[in-house]
């Protein structure tokens, strides 16, 4: 009869320590050539050249998985500087701007302090969809002390007049415009005639005899005549002079002194003696 699985477990592990004390005994009394020694050298002869494969597995594994839970991290730390990116030029953006209007806004008030009239400053907030009329909303009323037909002016020259006010915002009809007439006069020659708009932006000087030196590159300003706008004001450059003989007056264009597609900021004159439009073909 077969001794229990318990006692058969015990019998086994005292001759299993039985065994590794005469092993050890035996390899510590043999010399370096005995045979436990030559038996433990061929074992890790035979085992080494395993256990370094299989170390070197395990090490490409763990470095596997290093590499992928890296490159996770570095996708995470990715988008992270990507916003951070994103959102510091959106603020040097915004950094660029308010410098850019503050030196507008630095030139206009020092062009401010040159005019020998009150003014108004107001904002550019909306402008004239199409080439037949060319208008601006601003952003001042008569809340503010803007009336119709005050002058508009920046400091490279002529802007318009006030033609609409409402409380808070006001329309202008600016040099360009069509309809629009202004008094002006060949700082050159002192000559006199009349500023139009015309479709497309251009300026044309009607009423300079066919006699007239005008010439390319002459300087327009308002003549103050009719009491619309303030004499002396720049309107801007002649660039072209066209005249046949059997014509009376010269064909003359000027170039606006003012970028009006740039236009942010404007004055609006306050205190100048305003009477009825001057020179307004169709009159508003």
């Amino acid at each position: 009869m077969y001794p229990p699985r318990n006692r058969l477990n015990q019998i086994i592990l005292v001759v299993l320590i039985l065994l590794s004390i005469v092993v050890i005994t035996l390899h510590y009394k043999e010399g370096e050539e005995g045979f436990l020694h030559r038996t433990q050298g061929f074992a890790t002869n035979l085992i080494f050249p395993l256990q370094s494969g299989v170390s070197r597995v395990v090490n490409s594994f763990r470095h596997g998985w290093g590499y992928i839970f890296e490159l996770g991290r570095l996708r995470e730390e990715n988008q992270q500087l990507k916003g951070e990116v994103a959102e510091l030029r959106g603020e040097l953006i915004s950094l660029r701007e308010m410098e850019r209007e503050n030196r507008r806004l630095r030139k206009l008030v020092g062009f401010k302090e040159k005019l020998e009239y009150r003014t108004i400053p107001a904002h550019v907030i909306g402008k004239s969809p199409t080439e037949w009329q060319a208008t601006i909303i601003l952003d001042g009323g008569s809340a503010d002390g803007i009336a119709k037909d005050m002058p508009v002016v920046i400091e490279e020259g002529l802007v318009g007049r006030v033609i609409e006010v409402a409380s808070h915002a006001a329309q202008v009809q600016l040099v360009t415009d069509r309809k629009s007439g202004v008094a002006a006069q060949i700082l050159r020659t002192g000559e006199t005639g009349v500023i139009e708009g015309q479709i497309g932006g251009e300026l044309g000087l009607q009423f300079i005899s066919k006699d007239s030196s005008v010439r390319k590159g002459d300087i327009i300003i308002t003549s103050g005549l009719g009491g619309v706008f303030p004499k002396g004001i720049p309107i801007g450059r002649v660039v072209e002079v066209k005249g046949r003989a059997h014509d009376l007056y010269k064909g003359i264009k000027v170039k606006s002194a003012v970028d009006f597609s740039k236009l942010e900021e404007v004055l609006i004159i306050t205190d100048f003696p305003l009477t009825p439009p001057f020179a307004s073909s169709e009159g508003r």
